[in-house]
């Protein structure tokens, strides 16, 4: 047999084996078995051709060397699995592990800690050999998939800005370990950067920018601190607090990520052209978000909002295309800030 054909063959197994459901039974009476007839159709997705008859030679081999079992009570589609038990230790990995492990090195490699990285890189390896070799001797279109998904913004592109790999390190670090940092940084619109003593809590990718989400000092309020304007950063020894009742996914909801002022959500109304309500209609504002038409032909929404930065940009982003009606607070400020605007260009 060719070397190659000995490789595709090798490689089908492994597949195949992964394939193969443990069994939970003492008894070969119950359970579930899986079928050559879809082990067949599961392989010729993920780009083996090959034929029932051949998986079945295949497994009935594979049967001989490792822990698998066979059920030949219809002999028209034989079932098989792994023995209750068996070790599952099964070089190396199947085509959407390849080609999730690919993804994770394009488009996630910044929010892992370098130690992390480190340690895949065998992985990463591992995960391109595997689909190269699918798309040189099987003719597998798997990889392709990686030219043909990508991740955009909703927004005008912006670089990331530039951040300080050693810095980053020891910050993601403190997270992973739960220590406390003692941190040089410059907030936004300050000259100077100023020390903190911080409790990180985790990370936020917003966009281009990466974000520590952390308490300073001994206050419970949880504000961001953009990596990029960190100077100097130590690790302490010790442990970081978390303030009571905190959760990520739970500050995210309530406008963490998005800047969100302190209090309540707001109930916003707004009126609007018929463009900005048939794109509110496909992607709401909330799930509460309520339209009605009005007699000069536009469209009076109301949805309930975190009162956040990001909702000033987006409501100023529509320019002409929206009029805030509530709160009157946020309506005063959205007014200042377009004639403001406006003046500019007199």
């Amino acid at each position: 047999m060719p070397q190659n054909e000995k490789k595709s063959t090798l490689l089908r197994q492994w597949e195949m084996m992964r394939m193969l459901t443990v069994s939970r039974c003492d008894s070969k009476q119950g359970g579930h078995w899986d079928k050559a007839s879809d082990i067949t159709t599961k392989l010729n997705e993920a780009g083996y051709s090959v034929s029932v008859r051949t998986v079945q030679r295949d497994l009935k081999e594979l049967s001989e060397i490792f822990p698998i079992e066979l059920n030949d009570k219809n002999a028209r589609d034989y079932g098989w699995r792994w023995i209750k038990g068996a070790n599952l230790n099964i070089p190396g990995m199947s085509v959407s592990e390849a080609l999730a492990m690919r993804l994770v090195e394009m488009h996630l490699q910044q929010l892992l800690p370098t130690a992390m990285l480190e340690g895949l890189n065998g992985v990463f390896g591992q995960a391109k050999t595997k689909l190269d070799d699918l798309e040189k001797h099987n003719n597998n279109h798997s990889k392709d998939w990686l030219d043909k998904v990508r991740v955009v913004q909703p927004a005008q592109p912006l670089l990331p800005p530039s951040i300080n790999q050693d810095i980053q390190s020891d910050i993601y670090c403190a997270v992973l370990e739960n220590r406390q940092l003692l941190a040089s940084y410059n907030a936004a619109g300050s000259k100077e950067a100023k020390e903190y003593e911080l409790h990180p809590l985790g990370i936020i990718m917003r966009g281009s920018l990466s974000y520590l989400a952390a308490s300073a000092w001994d206050y419970p309020d949880v504000r961001l601190y953009a990596l990029h304007r960190f100077s100097k950063v130590t690790i302490l020894d010790s442990a970081a607090k978390t303030p009571n009742g905190f959760n990520l996914d739970k500050a995210i909801a309530n406008g963490l990520a998005d800047f969100a002022y302190q209090g309540e959500p707001i109930q916003l109304e707004i009126r609007c052209e018929e463009w900005v309500a048939a794109y509110l209609a496909e992607t709401p504002l909330s799930a509460d978000q309520t339209a009605q038409e009005e007699a000069d032909g536009w469209i009076r929404l109301t949805a309930t909002v975190n009162d956040t930065w990001q909702l000033r940009w987006w409501l100023l982003g529509q320019g002409a295309g929206i009029e805030v009606c509530a709160p009157t607070t946020l309506q005063a400020e959205i007014k200042s800030a377009l004639v403001s605007a406006a003046n500019i260009y007199n």
